[in-house]
């Protein structure tokens, strides 16, 4: 009778021990947030399965307009890392987010604060006073960085420099996934550019200004942007002038997030022949785009669809 007391209570001792083995490493990984699904999709060819991974917002939603609800505070709290875009593109909702988190680790100043945006050279940065009379502009410049694969490279750099920091066990690895990152969009990117510049579109009109970066970077020019200012819904004036401009210079390729309705630019498409491209901007909108390269993947494509359109509208 003895001896099985004392096996249950062995039996419970191991059980104990390995029930707490499971939680000790299970919290020795780093657990992060960031902010949008393409900066999640980016961390996560980085640090693969060395961390906890998690981001605030789904792929299908728009990160200019969000509102701070109790459980991105919950994941915030559990965070250590935060990793997000900068430039004000969260600024109407993160800093109530980090705020209401109750977490010292990732408030602004601290090693858990990332601001994604100090990697790059930032486009369309504000001189002089910003006034709300303009829209909702974004003054220290436009946060739509990531759509441009070479941007990207020098984000995943700095992020890779975080976790390091932060996980220097795990050294060699990340610094090998962010190496594999690197060659492997240097390899696309002259495929990219190829199928591009086949593609014959030179210039496009944008509803928002979301593809700043990629278009500087493939040697696009945005010819117009439907918004006459940023998130404010264009003017019948505004759109009129833009169909009299895009007919003059035989402009017919547009493109817009999946953020938008198409139903917004009912009034172009009916008055003069144009494709319209609807396009993901982050990882797992609409179309399910399941990493970075499959997002730039679908940009090229929806480039290369413009093409066609314009091709055939020629014969």
């Amino acid at each position: 009778m003895k001896s099985l007391f004392l096996s249950g209570k062995i039996i419970k001792f191991f059980f104990v021990y390995f029930t707490m083995c499971l939680s000790f490493f299970s919290e020795g990984k780093l657990k992060i947030l960031t902010s949008t699904t393409s900066l999640k999709s980016l961390t996560e060819l980085i640090a693969g399965d060395r961390v906890e991974l998690n981001s605030i917002l789904r792929g299908g939603q728009d990160p200019h307009f969000i509102s701070p609800k109790p459980s991105y505070m919950l994941r915030a709290r559990k965070s250590q890392l935060l990793i997000f875009i900068g430039l004000d593109l969260e600024v109407g909702w993160l800093p109530s987010v980090i705020s209401g988190s109750k977490n010292l680790k990732i408030q602004e100043g601290q090693p858990g604060h990332l601001d994604a945006s100090q990697f790059i050279k930032a486009l369309s940065v504000s001189e002089g006073k910003v006034d709300r009379f303009f829209g909702d502009i974004h003054p220290y410049g436009n946060p739509h960085y990531l759509l441009d694969p070479l941007r990207a490279v020098q984000v995943s750099l700095g992020i890779t420099n975080k976790l390091i920091e932060l996980d220097s066990q795990n050294k060699d690895y990340y610094l090998v996934n962010h190496k594999k990152f690197e060659t492997k969009i240097k390899e696309n990117m002259k495929l990219w550019r190829k199928r591009i510049k086949d593609s014959g579109i030179k210039n496009l009109v944008s509803y928002h200004s979301s593809f700043e970066y990629f278009l500087e970077t493939f040697e696009i020019n945005l010819f117009g942007l439907i918004e006459e200012k940023p998130g404010i819904a264009p003017s019948a004036k505004h759109i009129m002038n833009l169909i009299k401009k895009m007919k003059e210079n035989q402009i017919s390729c547009i493109m817009m997030s999946s953020f938008y309705s198409p139903n917004k630019i009912g009034k172009i498409k009916n008055s003069i022949p144009v494709h319209i491209e609807v396009v993901d901007t982050e990882v797992g909108g609409i179309k399910k785009v399941k990493d970075y390269f499959e997002l730039i993947e679908a940009f090229v494509q929806s480039f290369e669809k413009c093409g066609t359109f314009v091709k055939n509208q020629k014969l």
